[in-house]
């Protein structure tokens, strides 16, 4: 789509072409390195990486966040794939015990690094849902990103500023008359970031939160608009947070089971027969769609499945602008069991890029980004069972990513174990809701916190090594 700016504030395009109604997906913070900001330049002058561009004939591509507007007006090309998308498809619901049933209306809030979800409880049961993406997402698409921001005060009251924000849309669109409580469950970072805390301790060794408890206020007091009292779930550890905390409790894990977030920080608890172990896995974003040109987040245009024939299914009914997670996972598994791929995720017949739909194509220096994401997984849950040396018997799948991938097909690439499977969903937001219904409970939430024991798998030789025996496609 094309789009006129005008120069105004400091003329930086991302900001300009947000003004005008066209967000754009920035989710290495605006360093220019993650290239989803990618524009074509078709008139104007400009500034590109500090240099002086005149468009006047053949349009440039350019990183926008890395783009600045020098003269009064200039035009750009706006791709599909290069927005921010604000439809997520939020995961807002979950496989639990009834919730309480009081005569009051409340709210739960998942505050996700990449979604924002929330339910509204009247008498124990859901009446309203809403979701939304993170906004926080145009500081950078994962917790590491969003520490390094909040580096400075300002950091920290613009992260802040973000997830209020998003907040309130999700308040409006379900309304606030008549809510007395709000909780809100979600990783260590965001629950102290929703608090106006500096996350960054989280950043460095030990990876110690400056805070795992968390005062109950006034909603208002944080900026959230609604008359109502806030609680929010205690974390663990620093990459161990409330959203694992309220997972616990919803499932109940006995011995020989463990519970499994996957996301861009891939959080896992494992029950042996003596007690609660914690660790987390640095995934990364690229089943988000990072670092995947033709990747992207799950939302109308995103194809959600691809199959062995070559067709595939797309959200919202709409013509296909890329491939989300789930398909990702779909495509490793298709193409090897078709003998397309081999066991280094090379394509054979030898190719540098493999057409998937019109117009897209993933490329063998992705499958590597792919690899990588789906090996620290797997090397997190070999890892931490081979520590508490006990088999895991069941992995409880917890998360909205976990509702929509073929479970087959992860097991077949070497992303998860085989063993039994239950998929259990936001239980982030079931927990918040079941807080919000029972505020009692918040004093066992901070008990349960202390239960785990952290193990940081960067202090584990054995991580690396099953790390890159997880790189293989079996």
């Amino acid at each position: 789509m094309k789009v006129t700016v005008r120069r105004g504030g400091e003329g930086r395009l991302t900001s300009l072409l947000a003004a005008a109604g066209f967000p754009l997906d920035l989710r290495c913070g605006g360093k220019g390195t993650c290239g989803r900001c990618r524009v074509l330049l078709t008139a104007g002058s400009w500034l590109v990486n500090g240099k002086a561009v005149d468009i006047a004939g053949e349009p440039m591509a350019v990183n926008a966040c890395r783009t600045t507007l020098a003269g009064e007006t200039g035009e750009v090309e706006v791709p599909e794939l290069s927005l921010a998308r604000g439809d997520a498809k939020s995961a807002v619901e979950w496989s639990a015990s009834p919730l309480p049933v009081r005569a009051e209306t409340v709210i739960g809030i998942d505050l996700g690094t990449t979604t924002v979800a929330a339910v509204k409880i009247r008498n124990g049961e859901v009446v309203a849902r809403s979701g939304c993406f993170n906004s926080q997402n145009r500081f950078g698409d994962n917790v590491v990103t969003r520490i390094n921001h909040a580096g400075t005060a300002e950091g920290v009251r613009e992260l802040q500023a973000a997830a209020v924000a998003d907040i309130n849309v999700l308040l409006g669109e379900l309304g606030c008359d008549g809510v007395s409580r709000i909780a809100v469950s979600g990783n260590t970072v965001m629950s102290l970031l929703l608090h106006g805390i500096d996350p960054t301790p989280i950043g460095i060794m030990p990876f110690t939160p400056p805070q795992r408890i968390f005062p109950v206020c006034d909603a208002r007091k944080l900026g959230i608009e609604c008359d109502a009292g806030l609680l929010t779930v205690p974390a663990i550890a620093g990459y161990v947070g409330g959203d694992l905390t309220s997972g616990i409790a919803e499932v109940g894990l006995k011995p020989g089971e463990m519970l499994v977030d996957i996301g861009t920080n891939c959080e896992i608890i494992f029950r042996t027969r003596e007690k609660l172990y914690s660790t987390a896995a640095a995934a990364g974003p690229a089943f988000e769609g990072a670092g995947i040109e033709c990747g992207c987040r799950a939302a109308p245009g995103a194809i959600d499945h691809w199959f062995a024939d070559g067709s595939w299914s797309v959200l919202g009914g709409v013509d296909p602008v890329g491939l989300c997670g789930s398909a990702l996972i779909d495509f490793l598994a298709v193409m090897r069991e078709g003998g397309r791929l081999n066991e280094f995720g090379r394509l054979e017949p030898a190719a540098k890029s493999f057409p998937v739909a019109p117009g897209l194509a993933i490329h063998e220096w992705e499958i590597a980004q792919l690899l990588k994401a789906k090996a620290a997984v797997f090397a997190g849950i070999q890892t931490l069972a081979e520590h508490c040396g006990e088999p895991v018997g069941r992995i409880w799948l917890a998360g909205g990513f976990a509702r929509y991938i073929d479970l087959g097909h992860a097991v077949r690439i070497g992303m998860l174990p085989e063993c039994e499977y239950t998929v259990v969903g936001n239980t982030s937001l079931a927990g918040a809701a079941r807080l919000a219904a029972a505020p009692e409970r918040l004093a066992q939430l901070e008990l349960l916190i202390d239960e785990p024991e952290d193990i940081p798998l960067n202090l584990l030789p054995e991580f690396e090594d099953n790390f890159i025996g997880a790189l293989l496609l079996p």
